[in-house]
C-alpha cells in the first residue's frame, strides 16, 4: 500500500522531518516500528470509504483535505476501484489526514507519476512538514527524494548501511547508481572533473564550466 501510518517510530526518525528511506517497509519494521494501514472495499465510493458509516460532519473538513490535497471533489461518488492509481493514492493520503495521524509513510508512492505529479506530491510534503506532519519515504528514486527529504537512511540486508545528509552521501560517492551518478562516473573515468549530484541542472551546469 503506498500509505501507511505509524504509532511507534524509532530516533532515527527525527519528529517533524522529512525521511528519506532506501529500502522496504518491512526494514521500518524490523527497526521497531509499528506500522498501520487502511482498510477498504474497491465497491465503496470515495465518500462511503472517507466517512465510513458517519452520514454528517465531516463534509466540510473532506472539502478542506481535498483543497490542500489538489483532489477533484467530483471524484467523492467515483468507485475506489474505477479510480485511476494516482487518484486512488492521493485518496488513500486524504483518508490519512482525515484521521489527523501525524507519522506518514510515503512507501513508494513516486513510483508511476508523472513530472508533474511528482512536483504536485513534493509541494504537498512540503506543506505536511511545515503543518507539523512527520513523513517518511520510502524509494528508491533519490533524485525525487533530494529534492524533499531533510536526511536520508540506506538500509542493506537489514541493517543501516548509511544514515545522514544526502549531498554528505553523494560527495562520498556511496550513493547508490543513478542514470546521472553513471554518467558523472563515467565522464569522470574520461577525464572529466564533474561534482557528483542528483540534479540534472547542476550537472548541466558543471558540464558547461568544465568546457569553456
Amino acid at each position: 500500500m503506498e500509505i501507511v501510518f505509524y504509532s511507534k517510530g524509532s530516533d532515527i526518525v527525527k519528529p517533524n522531518l522529512v525521511t528519506g528511506f532506501y529500502g522496504d517497509v518491512l526494514d521500518l519494521l524490523n527497526l521497531g516500528f509499528e506500522i498501520d494501514g487502511i482498510v477498504y472495499d474497491e465497491a465503496w465510493s470515495v465518500s462511503r470509504f472517507l466517512k465510513g458509516h458517519k452520514v454528517f460532519g465531516l463534509d466540510s473538513r473532506i472539502d478542506a483535505i481535498f483543497k490542500y490535497l489538489d483532489i477533484d471533489t467530483s471524484l467523492k461518488n467515483v468507485k475506489l476501484g474505477h479510480l485511476s492509481k494516482t487518484d486512488f493514492k492521493f485518496i488513500l493520503l486524504a483518508k490519512v489526514l482525515l484521521l489527523n495521524e501525524n507519522n506518514i509513510v510515503f512507501d513508494y508512492f513516486d513510483v508511476g507519476l508523472t513530472s508533474k505529479e511528482q512536483k504536485r506530491l513534493i509541494k504537498i510534503i512540503k506543506m505536511l512538514k511545515k503543518d507539523g506532519k512527520t513523513v517518511v519515504i520510502i524509494s528508491n528514486n533519490l533524485v525525487f527524494m533530494s529534492s524533499v527529504i531533510d536526511h536520508v537512511i540506506i538500509i542493506n540486508s537489514g541493517s543501516i548501511f548509511y544514515e545522514g545528509n544526502l549531498d554528505d552521501l553523494i560527495k562520498l560517492r556511496d550513493v547508490p547508481d543513478t542514470e546521472i551518478i553513471k554518467f558523472i562516473k563515467l565522464a569522470n573515468k574520461s577525464g572529466a572533473n564533474l561534482n557528483y549530484t542528483l540534479d540534472s541542472k547542476e550537472l548541466l551546469k558543471d558540464i558547461y564550466r568544465s568546457v569553456c
